[in-house]
């Protein structure tokens, strides 16, 4: 399989500081990068948009990261495969939700681990 030049993701990230460190290094590894601050309007965008990768912090405010899960269950289930969790609990999460998902990093992470396994799932084939 050719690997594509350039793979499109979304960072939905409420911490101002994690957002832009994200998108930096996700930009520096060849990613196009899109953030956004809250679910609402990252359901705005993937309505619309196609992207490769989803970045997602679940303690969010307003509508939660699991909401947004919720929405991508109903609306476009083999996406949830290039889903990346980011949360500081992940002990707290089912294994039934872990399945679903391509991976969960838990905070706070190591930037070489983000690469990694931002990689391996936009190259997932599943969507």
């Amino acid at each position: 399989m050719e690997r594509r030049s350039a793979y499109r993701a979304l960072i939905v990230e409420d911490d101002g500081a994690i957002l832009n460190l994200v998108k930096i290094v996700l930009e520096r590894e060849g990613f196009i990068v899109e953030g956004v601050e809250n679910a609402t309007t990252a359901i705005e965008l993937l309505a619309g948009i196609a992207y490769d990768l989803l970045i997602l912090d679940l303690m969010l405010p307003g509508i939660g990261g699991e909401a947004l899960l919720e929405y991508l269950e109903e609306t476009q289930p083999k996406y949830l495969r290039r889903v990346v969790v980011t949360t500081a609990s992940p002990k707290q999460m089912s294994c039934d939700f872990l399945q679903r998902i391509c991976h969960v990093l838990a905070k706070p992470f190591d930037i070489e681990k983000l690469i990694l396994i931002a990689r391996e799932c936009a190259e997932s084939d599943a969507a």
